[in-house]
């Protein structure tokens, strides 16, 4: 993020003691147990604790109309309630008995338990030195991620003995799920260490222990994780004396890829991680000025993935995202060189009086549906889970999840976390075929399912409109939470209104579409 992430102290704790028993009748007011409020739609069933007896409890959509009542059963202090039949989207449960009620958002996703990992066009970031106590593997997984990026902070890992470190316990715990579940992790190698009065390197000598301590770090993860060099080099992250720009980024580049590769040989080097906001990918903005230096210097013959971030902070994030992505290809492509393309960082902040989060869910689908599209590799929303607990911050509210301290350490999402999950499946092994010209204000992504079947991903950028689909069978329609949006049947076709929000729509190949 362009905004310096406040480091997180870290705690050390021994052995926690068993808990004595707990009586049943000291449970009290309803309280929701399960770790992830993300639920598989044929096995949604929501865990909790109580006193015995019954509770009763209502669930609304994520508009706020009542869907269901009911009451379950509490039995020696837990129970659930039950919501398999409820279907795929976003809710709002509230639990009640005697002694109070609880309430939490939850999502609910089709085929949730099929994780695509490795044929997922997808990422994010997540900061497990913030959040020691949560386990980002399983909520990768569940959002359908194939890669995550990991803090691998050299200012928490420095010693006063060159080459000698205090490793991440925290960080290493977490890499080791990300890779049990087949996720890859990506390790953002950064800020400082203790040489040039604790700042972003730029001394040779400094370089030389950024260099060393990368060497060190890709000799103890060998091949099983990818490496970034340093993160948004041209903002406020590097506080180094050499100063922001594509020439000091290169001293740092070249020694650090070249100590991974000698002591990881194959390994993934990333880079530059280069941070933009709004129009700073246009021809001639201060990104696009910044990744042509990089690239007539041969940065990306130092890196096997080239990584670029872009906020449309202010507006909605179609031409922006996109943009980026065929600015930096047509460079590299100028300068002879393929290679992917990765947007490492984007998104929007749900902060207090700020943007809404349905919002974020839509402008998120809408961003990665048109970055792909526009052939990005891999599409990475910043970040897994918000920073801080402060609602007025922004740079704390980017999550796909709310800070776990709202909700008593439990990781509920919002509800782009539930688009994230379902846009994983749907693009799982997906190919893009490419935009579908259907009119001015009607924008169509669309791409041949890993079944053979054609996925359009479509929203309109001025009004609401029709979209019809020439064909009655084999049509499905899905709301960006998943859940089936209404089509009439006429003439043999199917039509169905169509807005801002994006609309997911599968059909039999060769289908076509027109917007009226």
């Amino acid at each position: 993020m362009l905004a310096v992430l406040v480091c997180a102290v870290l705690l050390s704790f021994g052995a926690v003691p068993a808990a004595a028993p707990v009586q049943a009748a000291a449970y009290g007011a309803p309280r929701f147990t399960d770790p992830m409020a993300l639920y598989d739609a044929a096995t949604a069933r929501v865990a909790l604790t109580a006193a015995n007896g019954s509770v009763s409890y209502s669930v609304a959509s994520a508009e706020g109309g009542l869907l269901r009542q009911g009451t379950a059963t509490v039995s020696s202090g837990a129970g659930s309630i039950d919501l398999r039949t409820l279907g795929p989207g976003y809710f709002k449960l509230t639990v009640r008995n005697t002694a109070g009620s609880a309430s939490t958002d939850l999502g609910i996703v089709a085929r949730l338990a099929t994780t695509p990992t490795t044929k997922s066009p997808f990422g994010t970031t997540a900061h497990p030195g913030i959040h020691w106590q949560l386990n980002h593997a399983a909520a990768s997984r569940a959002l359908g991620l194939s890669t995550t990026r990991v803090d691998w902070r050299w200012e928490r890992m420095a010693t006063f003995i060159s080459g000698f470190y205090r490793w991440d316990t925290v960080g290493e715990a977490e890499i080791k799920r990300l890779r049990a579940l087949g996720i890859r992790p990506s390790l953002v190698i950064a800020y400082h260490g203790l040489c040039d009065g604790a700042l972003t390197p730029s001394s040779t000598t400094c370089i030389n222990e950024y260099a060393k301590f990368a060497r060190a770090t890709a000799q103890r993860f060998g091949t099983t994780v990818d490496y970034a060099v340093y993160n948004e080099w041209n903002a406020a992250t590097n506080t180094g004396s050499c100063g922001r720009s594509a020439d000091c980024y290169m001293k740092l580049l070249k020694p650090a890829a070249a100590a991974i590769r000698a002591a990881a040989p194959g390994a993934r080097v990333l880079g530059p991680a280069l941070g933009a906001v709004d129009d700073w990918w246009a021809v001639d903005g201060p990104a696009y000025t910044w990744f042509q230096r990089f690239v007539q210097l041969g940065g990306a013959g130092h890196v096997d993935l080239v990584t670029i971030h872009n906020y449309s902070v202010t507006t909605a994030p179609d031409g922006k995202g996109e943009r980026a992505v065929r600015n930096a290809k047509a460079l590299l492509a100028a300068a002879g060189i393929s290679k992917p393309v990765v947007m490492e960082e984007a998104g929007y902040p749900t902060v207090a009086d700020g943007l809404p989060e349905y919002l974020q869910a839509a402008f998120m689908a809408r961003d990665a549906a048109a970055v792909l599209t526009a052939g990005a590799a891999t599409y990475m929303p910043y970040g897994l889970v918000d920073n801080y607990n402060d609602r007025a911050h922004a740079e704390s509210n980017f999550g796909l999840f709310r800070h776990e301290a709202v909700n008593g350490g439990r990781l509920v999402p919002k509800q782009a976390a539930v688009t994230q999950a379902v846009l994983s499946r749907l693009l799982a092994g997906a190919v893009s075929r490419g935009e579908e010209k259907l009119g001015t204000g009607t924008r169509s992504m669309m791409w041949r399912m890993a079944d053979g079947r054609t996925l359009r991903i479509v929203w309109t950028t001025d009004k609401t409109r029709t979209l019809e689909i020439g064909g009655s069978t084999g049509v499905a329609a899905t709301d960006w939470l998943g859940r089936p949006v209404p089509t009439l049947l006429t003439g043999g076709k199917r039509q169905m209104v169509i807005g801002g929000i994006p609309a997911f729509v599968t059909t039999p190949a060769g289908t076509t579409a027109r917007v009226f």
